[in-house]
């Protein structure tokens, strides 16, 4: 053979060679720099009441801030004995300690360690002396921490010294009443306890006492606990307790396979000599996806089975991959392929860890390419991996085509997951130009992925002064300080990074109210209608709305009242809801709603969530896919975490000073807002209290049966010529023993809020708008009188309230105190808008 045969042929093989070596290689280099997450190692904490295990605690590798890590309540008796118990998972504990504050975090009340406890099969027993500092029925701020090594762990909660007998009376019957839904055969526990049947009878996936008995003993289903229930007390007052139980429920399907449940039941309960009311049965039972099961329907839905109404899903603009998150895990269902891929989840394939499935942390998919490529933020506890035990914002790639996720950002928080939740939840965004955007602290924050830099776009907003669209790519604003006087809304297209701007007349002010899918609804009020009443309480009577296109920003639809203003507006899919108001005697009142349409729905939808209904399960969800059906074959991946050789840690510098108020129900944080008026409705209808930023409670249900009207009320001898809201406004500062001339306050501009913040700055001042007589009565109970408008220009003091549904009010223009029922006095106040004053001592 030639050489010029021979050498082509070498060249060629040596080519092969060379790419196979380097396949080889690259394909070696990418499987060493994945791996899947650690896993879990942290000890989980618990305590023993009347043998009972109540309250387990999960670890935090950094220190939080202890006044946003209001989690259970530990009851202590006199005795002060404390029984705690720590599966330590192998881990070696070399010390443990703790330490007891006031529940603002300021005063240490107590600093000792445990100086003796039993270690045995990786459980520590150990009861503990508490000190003799504490008073009675008093919550305190409770932080063990376990030293591993050089390595601290920090367990939160707080801590009262009761009576531990009655508090252990209320776990038992709750976990009494949670073994009856076991059974099936003996339904005469809950007669006494039900309530008529008026909730819906076709659902597992929420059951209250307006259920049926069935229902509360899941029916048809072979329902079995799989795990032991996690017992928590909540709230413990005079008036009710609170108890949550979460368990894992598994059931054999009739196919033979086993699915599992979270299951959380919430118990308000108040116990008398007599017997125990249930004031509150709520459980909520949501399906664990397991891919291993059947979940293709023949029509090709994804089958969710047992699970809330509300479910973070999306799908490329083909519709050919679906992506879903079911419990806290994240998975893509890619139809083309024929594959099921977990993205992402911190549970393990074997087994249920009670560390791994402590569902405290969110998954919000930002977006799905046509590789089936996706943009995905994780929020709240970490529970195993590089950041576990830690509170944090993580921003994920996972890549379509190699199966990995990237690590692109964490942005770690020294607050729970539940006010992270309720704070953070607003507002999340990523773009093109890898710029991710989120709201903290009232502020909105862009990061750019790529340097890891970080700019404040927007801050100091406040309730009412923005909103954002439905996909958060866009976000519209005016100035909070002008925030009833503004005649030029700014808009942000979040995806471009580009700002318009909506203006009108300086005759004209405008309030941006929402988004009905990405078209933009804003306010316009004429400037001369928006008025302040004498107490500083400003309405803005809108003459119109206008939904605009966000894209090109021309006018699609202009709404004017045929009577009336426009208050809010309040967005279901497209219609929008409008509350109307007309004045009278100079004040503003409801008169009535009325609704418009915007857009027709798109009708061609790839995919929807759907309900269905099953003989054993009842209602059951599933993702129905337009034209889908059931494939031949299904193959299943994991996506591998890739290891990162850079630090992803973003480091957010929050304002400590933001003032929040936080609605606690049923065991979480539900609501938070700047806004104390919209915390007490939602605490009100949810049953829950509301808790400021130093976990004070400033509203909750439970309140005294009578108070006296309060002596000593009287305006000072200053103010004793002025009108009734100067004297009013005396008369509070007089009975906190504070004399100043409100006439010549109020005279010079400051409004009635004012006049007490700066008179008063031992005390929170809580400027409350729309709530009812029922609602105040409980700064009552605290011993303070509220303020409260009864016209534009007058207003008396509320000084008490008896049993038999009366109200104490304090006339200034008399001095006179005199009874009236809640029924007048709500039409009095009424007149006056709804808008009160009153105080907590800080």
């Amino acid at each position: 053979m030639s050489k010029k045969v021979i050498k082509p042929i070498v060249l060629i093989v040596v080519f092969i060679a060379a790419l196979i070596t380097f396949c080889i290689t690259t394909n070696k280099g990418n499987k060493d720099m994945t791996t899947k997450q650690a896993d879990a190692t942290l000890p989980v904490m618990s305590f023993n009441l009347d043998k009972i295990k109540i309250n387990t605690l999960h670890g935090y590798t950094t220190e939080m801030d202890p006044t946003k890590m209001r989690d259970c309540v530990i009851p202590i008796s006199d005795d002060r004995k404390l029984s705690l118990s720590i599966s330590t998972y192998g881990m070696a504990v070399d010390r443990i300690s703790y330490k007891i504050r006031s529940m603002d975090g300021k005063r240490l009340v107590a600093d000792d360690e445990i100086s003796s406890f039993s270690n045995k099969d990786n459980t520590i027993q150990a009861d503990v002396s508490m000190p003799n500092v504490m008073d009675e029925n008093t919550e305190y701020l409770l932080v063990f921490t376990i030293t591993s090594g050089q390595d601290n762990v920090y367990y939160y909660s707080r801590i009262m010294q009761t009576d531990g007998k009655a508090a252990a009376k209320v776990v038992e019957f709750a976990k009494k009443f949670h073994d009856e839904t076991f059974i099936k055969d003996d339904k005469s526990f809950f007669t006494t306890y039900m309530e008529t049947t008026t909730g819906d009878r076709n659902t597992l996936a929420h059951v209250d006492l307006t259920s049926t008995v069935s229902q509360i003993t899941w029916g048809s289903m072979a329902a079995a606990q799989y795990t032991n229930p996690v017992i928590a007390l909540k709230e413990i007052n005079d008036s009710y307790d609170v108890v949550t139980i979460d368990y894992v429920m598994s059931c054999v399907d009739g196919k033979g396979e086993t699915e599992y449940y979270n299951v959380r039941e919430y118990f308000r309960l108040r116990q008398t000599e007599s017997r125990m009311y249930v004031l509150n049965y709520e459980r909520t039972a949501n399906q664990i996806f397991n891919s291993e099961n059947s979940f293709i329907s023949d029509s090709g839905s994804v089958m969710l089975g047992i699970r809330s109404s509300e479910a973070e899903y999306r799908a490329n603009e083909a519709g050919s991959v679906i992506c879903f998150v079911q419990e806290g895990d994240l998975y893509s269902y890619d139809i083309n392929n024929g594959m099921i891929i977990k993205v992402f989840s911190f549970r393990d394939a074997e087994g249920i860890d009670e560390r791994e499935n402590w569902n405290h942390h969110d998954i919000k998919i930002v977006s799905v390419d046509e590789a089936g490529s996706i943009d995905f933020v994780v929020y709240g506890y970490m529970n195993r991996g590089t950041h576990e035990g830690e509170v944090g914002t993580g921003v994920y790639h996972y890549d379509g085509l190699a199966h990995t996720i990237d690590e692109e950002a964490f942005i770690p928080s020294k607050t729970s997951y539940e006010v992270l939740k309720a704070e953070m939840g607003k507002m999340l965004y990523l773009n093109e130009k890898n710029e991710f955007y989120l709201m903290m602290d009232d502020s909105l924050y862009r990061i750019n992925l790529g340097s890891m830099s970080v700019k404040k776009v927007v801050e100091g907003l406040s309730t009412g002064s923005y909103c954002a669209s439905e996909s958060n790519r866009y976000f519209a604003w005016v100035d909070s300080a002008n925030q009833y006087s503004s005649n030029t809304i700014k808009v942000m297209d979040l995806k471009s990074g580009k700002t318009f701007e909506v203006k009108k007349g300086d005759d004209q002010y405008l309030r941006p109210l929402g988004f009905i899918g990405e078209d933009f609804i804003y306010g316009q009020a004429n400037a001369a209608d928006v008025v302040s009443d004498a107490a500083g309480n400003t309405t803005f009577p809108m003459n119109g709305l206008i939904i605009l296109d966000t894209s090109d920003q021309s006018e699609l639809k202009t709404y004017t009242p045929s009577g009336g203003y426009v208050e809010k507006i309040s967005v279901d899919g497209y219609t929008v809801t409008i509350d109307l108001i007309a004045q009278n005697n100079g004040v503003y009142s409801e008169i009535g709603q009325d609704t418009i349409m915007n857009r027709e729905a798109d009708s061609k939808q790839k995919i929807a969530l759907d309900t269905s209904q099953s003989d054993t399960k009842l209602t059951v969800s599933a993702i129905s896919i337009a034209g889908g059906k059931k494939p031949d074959k299904l193959k299943q991946l994991t996506a591998q975490m890739t290891i990162n050789s850079h630090d992803t840690a973003v480091d957010l510098k929050f304002d400590d000073n933001t003032v929040h108020f936080y609605v606690y129900a049923k065991g979480d944080v539900i609501f938070a807002s700047d806004n104390i008026s919209d915390a007490i409705k939602q605490a009100n209808d949810s049953m829950g209290v509301v808790i400021d930023s130093n976990q004070q409670y400033v509203w909750m249900r439970a309140r005294k049966n009578a108070v006296n009207a309060f002596a000593n009320i009287a305006c000072n001898e200053i103010d004793k010529d002025a009108d009734s809201v100067v004297k009013s406004v005396s008369a509070m500062l007089t009975y906190n023993d504070v004399t100043v001339s409100v006439s010549e306050l109020i005279g010079a501009g400051s409004s009635a809020v004012d006049v007490l913040k700066n008179n008063l700055p031992d005390k929170e001042i809580l400027d409350l708008q729309g709530v009812s007589s029922e609602d105040i009565i409980f700064y009552i109970s605290q011993g303070n009188p509220v303020f409260a408008m009864t016209g534009n220009t007058s207003a008396v003091l509320v000084t008490g309230y008896s049993s038999n549904g009366a109200l104490y009010i304090y006339n200034p223009d008399n001095g006179a105190t005199t009874s009236m029922s809640y029924e007048d006095a709500d039409r009095m106040f009424y007149n006056g808008g709804l808008h009160f004053i009153t105080y907590m001592t800080k």
